[in-house]
């Protein structure tokens, strides 16, 4: 410990936060943006490039937490129907109903438009195996 990169401890050793992978660097990344963005609004686009599926969980967890502890909003992207679960299965697990989901969509006439679900929503799409992304 001591340089002027950031440091973890791995199994009671010191490593720069250089050796691990993308999804360790996101997380750290997020995780700095929340208390950065303290009372304000976090945008992420495509969440979870880098994090692997079994983090999941762990990464909204952190995200649902850390956000209502900063009072900060965050609008996060994403393609992955893993996420989108991952997303409610924490948020039905933290019971915090005050989320949202948005969905993007084009209709006949191809115009882009928008559909926004409560938690409630977005629980009955899951549960009725709704195509949510």
């Amino acid at each position: 410990m001591g340089g002027t990169k950031p440091e973890c401890k791995k199994q009671g050793e010191w490593q720069k936060s250089t050796e691990f992978g993308d999804g360790f660097k996101q997380y750290i990344s997020i995780i700095c943006a929340l208390y950065a963005c303290e009372n304000d609004y976090l945008f992420i686009d495509e969440i979870d490039n880098g994090i692997y599926y079994d983090h999941l969980d762990r990464l909204w967890e952190i995200i649902l937490t850390l956000s209502k502890q900063t009072n900060c909003q965050i609008f996060a992207t994403t393609h992955s129907k893993g996420m989108l679960e991952s997303f409610a299965r924490v948020a039905k697990k933290l019971n915090a109903q005050d989320v949202s989901y948005t969905r993007l969509i084009r209709n006949k006439k191809q115009e882009l438009k928008s559909i926004t679900f409560n938690y409630e929503g977005l629980e009955y799409s899951f549960e009725n195996k709704h195509e949510v992304r």
